[in-house]
């Protein structure tokens, strides 16, 4: 029994030393997280609970409860990092930012107040133990890198070829019947994955909050629905031209954050802050995963989120990547790089799905023509005319010309050869 703890405390004790040798080369620390509980977007058409007075808050909105869950998980990210972020706020130790939306900007405040609980000078309010801390935004049709909502005519045109692909139309089919049936008692249009998982999104929180659900929903969810829903999270990103338009812009500045931690220094006038806080949607939690090949299909609850470590040594820099959607996080496989993944090799596996935005915009807007096939070749097609109609006028001018040129003397009647 001795030799059995013995053994246990060394093991213990060489987890320990492992885990705080991992927090001395702990350089970098990059959080994208899901909103907190929310009341459903909207009701569907025939929906008993329809009525806002059922409801904490107005459609789609972060509840109390959403409140307190990313107040604990800010609470969490201060016990972790807890030797590597210091516990007095400051803006060059941390950056915000969020996607332009209220259950997102308010679950980053309550995240941070969680983290950052105002010690020493930064208590500006003895009655209210919290202080205001910049959050970041910008309108979502212009944000390409985290809400990933600005147009792009070369993402719109893959994703509507996948659409129509024959697996998708397979799925389809396979779920006619299922879209007949809830179509016909929820009052609402159910065509597709995307219009199923709105529905179930809507059915889970009814049911999170205890309400009774009507008794056809009940003959299929969750059971029936749950796979269409793990898939419809796939969609966005299911091919890596997708994944490279829809989230390559933010992998582009996750990549760079990280190169200029790896080559700058405090004193440096690029120094870059040591933590980056992203708050976003379950969609966006789904992307980043499904893009780097470390997606289960599901549906990412409330406050799940991905992190993002950059650790350097004297010999090497590496990244080790976690995903939290219970109580711990734990450490995820990015195409066969596991743990303590070489930074060259991350940055190698990225580099198919990352894209810098000036190029974003030029590919979407500028050469998506080029993989549209038949638009290409109709081009092709006017610019060959074009170019036989500039070939016949410009012969016709010069043959007209050189009759100008035969016509320009006429002898007179009268006149006599010298």
């Amino acid at each position: 029994m001795n030799l059995f703890c013995s053994i246990e405390i060394a093991i213990l004790f060489g987890f320990f030393t492992f885990c705080s040798a991992l927090n001395d080369t702990l350089d970098a620390v990059v959080v994208v997280f899901r909103h907190g509980d929310r009341t459903p977007v909207r009701p569907y058409n025939n929906d008993p609970y329809k009525n806002k007075s059922y409801w904490p808050a107005d459609w789609g909105m972060l509840t109390n409860t959403g409140k307190q869950q990313h107040f604990k998980l800010g609470q969490y990210f201060r016990q972790r990092y807890s030797n590597f972020l210091p516990q007095e706020y400051s803006g060059k130790d941390i950056f915000v930012r969020s996607t332009n939306v209220d259950r997102t900007l308010m679950s980053a405040e309550s995240n941070l107040a969680g983290l950052y609980p105002p010690v020493s000078k930064d208590i500006w309010n003895n009655n209210i133990l919290w202080q205001p801390i910049p959050i970041h935004t910008i309108p979502e049709n212009m944000d390409a890198v985290l809400a990933a909502k600005k147009p792009c005519k070369k993402y719109d045109y893959l994703y509507e070829r996948l659409l129509k692909s024959d697996f998708i139309r397979n799925i389809n089919h396979m779920n006619h019947d299922l879209y007949a049936y809830l179509t016909r008692y929820s009052g609402d249009s159910i065509q597709d994955l995307t219009h199923l998982e709105y529905l179930y999104n809507t059915l889970s929180i009814e049911a999170l909050y205890n309400y009774t659900l009507p008794d056809w929903a009940q003959k299929v969810y969750p059971k029936k629905m749950l796979f269409s829903v793990g898939l419809s999270f796939t969609l966005a990103t299911y091919t890596p031209d997708l994944a490279r338009f829809k989230i390559g812009p933010f992998f582009n500045e996750l990549v760079n954050y990280f190169i200029n931690r790896t080559k700058t220094n405090q004193e440096s006038e690029y120094y870059a802050p040591k933590f980056l806080m992203f708050s976003a949607h379950d969609t966006t939690i789904a992307n980043l995963l499904n893009a780097m090949g470390a997606f289960e299909p599901h549906s990412p609850p409330y406050t799940s989120t991905i992190i993002f470590e950059l650790h350097k040594s004297a010999e090497q820099a590496y990244v080790n990547v976690f995903y939290k959607n219970t109580t711990e996080a734990r450490p995820i496989t990015i195409r066969a790089c596991t743990f303590n993944c070489n930074f060259d090799k991350f940055l190698e596996i990225l580099k198919p799905i990352t894209v810098s935005l000036d190029m974003w915009e030029s590919e979407c807007n500028s050469l998506w023509l080029l993989n549209n096939y038949w638009n290409v070749y109709l081009l092709l097609v006017i610019l060959f005319v074009a170019v036989i109609c500039i070939i016949t006028l410009s012969l016709l001018i010069k043959s007209r010309a050189k009759r100008s040129e035969v016509n320009l003397y006429t002898q007179l009647p009268n006149e006599e050869y010298a």
